[in-house]
């Protein structure tokens, strides 16, 4: 009987195990479209179901990347009495829009090979994206003092996406995870702060690839 009991109470033990994995890495987008790629970083977690599927949210965020070209803007004076001889009434400045990304994300994967604990494997699954884009004016150098900047076109864009994501991994046991996986995303709806915002940096379409390490926290 007390063998019996033993037994039952390490069964218990191993089978009520939870697990959460932690990851890290960098990051990179691209739209279907001729503007460069995002570079950033990511944060996440996920959350094994079994050895072939998971649960991982993600936290990613893009530096601030512009337009190839400038646009020019005419800047009305201050004061035009104060104007020295010979200055523009309306000053033509040049500027460069920009824009970064925020992205919270979420989905399923599932795990072929080893599985998502152990050695070499390829996954894939869905995903939930929402999205929120800081978009801002960089102008030239003017002498603000004398002139009014136009700054209709900063702001923020909220977007709602969904996508399917795939990769490889491998496990190196004690040590953790590395991994490279990629997705595809389409954004079904975007809120602009006001109209101007939108502009020639934003697209519904993405590509984005990271690669970074996890590792697995038991308890």
């Amino acid at each position: 009987m007390k063998l019996i009991a033993i037994i039952g109470v390490l069964s218990l033990t191993f089978t009520g195990f939870g697990q959460v994995s932690f990851n890290a890495g960098g990051s990179m987008l691209q739209q279907f479209s001729p503007n460069r790629p995002w570079g950033g970083f990511h944060l996440g977690l996920e959350i094994p179901r079994d050895d072939q599927q998971s649960f991982y949210f993600r936290y990613t965020h893009l530096f601030a990347n512009k337009e190839p070209d400038s646009v020019t803007f005419y800047f009305p004076a201050r004061d035009i009495n104060a104007l020295p001889p010979g200055s523009y009434i309306d000053l033509p400045v040049n500027g460069v829009p920009t824009m970064n990304y925020n992205i919270i994300e979420g989905g399923t994967r599932y795990y072929l090979g080893n599985g998502f604990d152990f050695g070499w494997a390829a996954y894939g699954g869905s995903n939930v994206m929402l999205i929120l884009n800081r978009v801002r004016m960089k102008y030239e150098p003017f002498d603000e003092v004398l002139y009014e900047p136009i700054d209709d076109y900063d702001g923020s864009i909220i977007s709602l996406g969904f996508g399917l994501n795939g990769g490889v991994k491998y496990s190196m046991i004690p040590y953790g995870t590395i991994y490279l996986d990629a997705g595809v995303s389409y954004l079904v709806a975007a809120l602009p702060s006001k109209p101007e915002v939108y502009g020639g940096l934003f697209n519904q379409l993405l590509f984005n690839v990271c690669i970074g390490y996890r590792k697995d926290i038991l308890w």
